[in-house]
Parts: C-alpha cells; sequence; structure tokens
C-alpha cells in the first residue's frame, strides 16, 4: 500500500540515512534526487559516513549534512537528530542500528524495509523484494527508490548522477601535466582494489599482463588508481608490466578527484566496487571482473560495459575472504579481459 505523504503539508524537515559503501551511495543517487524532486520546499539532510562526503559533493539535493563519524557518540547523534524534529526519514541501510537511531531520534515517519529484526521501529515498512518466498536479489539503484515510490514519489529518470567541482578538474590536469597524460591518447584506467574485501581481488600479474596486451594493440595510455592504503597493489602492477602503466596512487587522494579521473578516462577496468558505479554514473565503459558477488544487486541497465566472471560452481558465495582457492577469480584469464576492453574501445 502507497502511502502518500506528498499530499500532506506537515512534511517540511526531512533525513535520509545514507548507504555507506561507496558503490551504493552512487547507486542511491537517483533517490536522493526523487526525494528532492518530490519534496522541493522541505529542508533535507543527508546523514553519512565522512569517507563518502566528497562522493557527494557539488548536489543539490541537500541542504544540510550529518557527518556520522565513528567517534561521535551514538546518543550524541541521536540528540543531534532528535533536536531537529524530523518530520520524515528514509532509511536506506538494511541495518538494525540506523532505524534504531531514527526511532529514539524521535524522527515521526520511518522508511525503510522490514527486515533484520526492525519493522517495529518502522513506522512505514516495507517488505523486501521475494519471489517464490525467497528474497529476490535487486538491483540497489531501484531498491532504494522503492522506498521513494512507497510515499508517493514519482522518479523522473533512474539514472547515477555524480557531480565533479572545478577545483577537482584542476587537480586532473595537474596531475594529467605530471604524468605527461595529455596527448590526445585514450587513458585506460585500472582499479584494482575493493574495500569489500581480498574475495573481490583479481591478481597484479593479472593486471599487468592485461596493460601489457592493451598496448600491444592500440596506442593509448594505461594508469593505475586506487586507495591509499592499497598502495602497495598499484606498485606491484606497475612493477610487473612490462609496458608502461603510469600510478597514480599517490596522486589521487580522495573521491571528488577520482571521480574526475575517472570521468576524464576512456575506460575503467575494475573489479566490483565503488568506481565501477562512478564510471557507470559518468557514462564512461567499464569492464568489471566479479566473483563472489550476486550481480543482480549491481546490474545497472544504463551501464556500457561488461561483466567478466568465471564458470566455477561457487560464484556468488559473498564471502569477503575466500575459503577454497579463489577460482572465481584465478579462472579470469587477461586475453579475454583485453578482448572485451578493445571492443569497447572501437
Amino acid at each position: 500500500m502507497i502511502i502518500d505523504f506528498l499530499a500532506s503539508p506537515d512534511i517540511k524537515n526531512i533525513i535520509i540515512r545514507s548507504p555507506n559503501w561507496v558503490g551504493d551511495v552512487v547507486m542511491a543517487t537517483p533517490a536522493f534526487r526523487c526525494i528532492r524532486e518530490a519534496f522541493p520546499a522541505a529542508k533535507i539532510t543527508v546523514a553519512l559516513k565522512p569517507y563518502v562526503i566528497k562522493l557527494i559533493e557539488g548536489s543539490p539535493w541537500f541542504d544540510e549534512i550529518m557527518l556520522l563519524d565513528k567517534n561521535i557518540p551514538s546518543l550524541a547523534v541521536i540528540e543531534q537528530i532528535r533536536s531537529k524534529k524530523y518530520d520524515l526519514g528514509f532509511l536506506l541501510p538494511n541495518s538494525f542500528s540506523s532505524a534504531l537511531t531514527f526511532w529514539l531520534g524521535g524522527v515521526k515517519r520511518r522508511v525503510g524495509y522490514k527486515r533484520d529484526a526492525r519493522s517495529w521501529l518502522l513506522t512505514d515498512g516495507v517488505p523486501r523484494p521475494s519471489e517464490n518466498g525467497h528474497f529476490l536479489p535487486t538491483y540497489m539503484g531501484d531498491y532504494y527508490l522503492r522506498l521513494c515510490a512507497e510515499v508517493g514519489c514519482k522518479p523522473r529518470s533512474k539514472e547515477l548522477e555524480l557531480f565533479v567541482s572545478p577545483e577537482a578538474q584542476r587537480r586532473v590536469e595537474e596531475v594529467f601535466e605530471k604524468h605527461h597524460l595529455n596527448n590526445g591518447r585514450p587513458l585506460i584506467l585500472i582499479n584494482p582494489g575493493a574495500a569489500y574485501g581480498s574475495s573481490k581481488c583479481w591478481t597484479a600479474e593479472g593486471f599487468a599482463g592485461t596493460a601489457d596486451l592493451i598496448s600491444g594493440k592500440v596506442e593509448c595510455d594505461v594508469a593505475v588508481t586506487c586507495a591509499p592504503h592499497e598502495q602497495k597493489l598499484a606498485a606491484d602492477i606497475v612493477s610487473k608490466a612490462r609496458s608502461r602503466v603510469v600510478n597514480l596512487a599517490s596522486d589521487i587522494g580522495s573521491l571528488d578527484v577520482l571521480k574526475a579521473l575517472v570521468k576524464r578516462s576512456a575506460s575503467l577496468i575494475t573489479v566490483d566496487s565503488g568506481p565501477r558505479h562512478i564510471a557507470v554514473a559518468f557514462k564512461r565503459p567499464v569492464v568489471t571482473l566479479m566473483g563472489p558477488n550476486d550481480p543482480r544487486y549491481t546490474a545497472s541497465p544504463a551501464e556500457i560495459g561488461q561483466v567478466i566472471r568465471a564458470n566455477v560452481d561457487c560464484l556468488a558465495c559473498h564471502h569477503k575472504t575466500c575459503p577454497k582457492d579463489h577460482r572465481c577469480m584465478m579462472q579470469i584469464k587477461p586475453e579475454r579481459v583485453t578482448q572485451v576492453v578493445l571492443e569497447l574501445l572501437k
């Protein structure tokens, strides 16, 4: 049953609890946009983790940002929410703790999925998508938008949307000048890391071999980028490659600069991690190497590119660390990745 809050004059102050993972935040951008368009006169606050603030920088959907820093006590966050007297709250994460925080914070109407024993904390609980009595894996962009539909919001578009600041564009220009990338050749960007866990990762040899094969087939530049704590992985790829691979690991220190870099690239080669969805938002071709996760959660109809998976019996196990021999990623070969990248470049 759809509860139409749009007709209510009492909805003046809204809080949205953002997802935590980079990719999930990007996939939530259609929901963010939908809520703003549905409630143009309301004050909208987004509550999120500090490490993703640069990801939504420049977006026109929020009037206020509430940082959920791990050093801020939970009681202080609850008191902050209570003091704002929110009329409506959207809980995009599925966690019990997020719903409890909104409940204790006195958010009047609380919209979220009924799962993880938190139904009693929601005023407007939404059943999870299911099929034949079982939970149905759903693309996360649609999953978040369904919460909007439950209160009467009608999405104008399902496209992912991000914004790049002039400062980030200037920083990328400096990086291109430093590494002599302003030469008119297409830039193939490699993102080898994943915050989820080692089970998502491919090998340094695989990425290096792919870079060599691509460089031997087409005139281009290849560069590797990653999170600050993954710099050794980037260095390993550069050292194992016979062709020139530019190491940008120490140059791209924040998500706003990463957004600008992905937007400037001709194609992205990545494991199933946040930068994949940044590429989708900027309509950049992306080749995704996927093993332990179910592709139905992240398969955007707007994605330009291809997901590469090995044919093994333990796909979509969702383990953060492989308990076996990591065959789902080890059986992906550079030749296959190269073929897909070259087809996209055409």
